[in-house]
């Protein structure tokens, strides 16, 4: 196991464990500034960074199709009724 998953192994195991981090230091044999370290990058790493966003499978059923006069067709999965209304009396 690398530093930085034992890191926050140990962070996750202090929270769940109720102790204040000097006791949980102490039980871990490691002074308690190095544990505020590693406390303190947790929080950062947590703070910081993307959140991947995987896009879902769409319902076919749940597509609406308007065509306009002019022929233009557009497509839109909104079942939301203001906003077909406003797309159906755009032309």
């Amino acid at each position: 196991m690398d530093q930085r998953t034992r890191m926050k192994a140990e962070v996750e195991r202090w929270r769940q464990s109720g102790l204040t981090q000097k006791e949980f230091s102490q039980q871990l044999g490691i002074k308690v500034a190095t544990f505020a370290y590693w406390v303190s990058r947790n929080k950062e790493e947590s703070k910081t960074g993307f959140v991947p966003l995987c896009p879902g499978q769409r319902d076919p059923a749940s597509e609406i199709e308007i065509t306009y006069p002019n022929g233009v067709r557009l497509k839109v999965s909104s079942s939301d009724p203001g906003t077909l209304s406003r797309l159906i009396h755009l032309y």
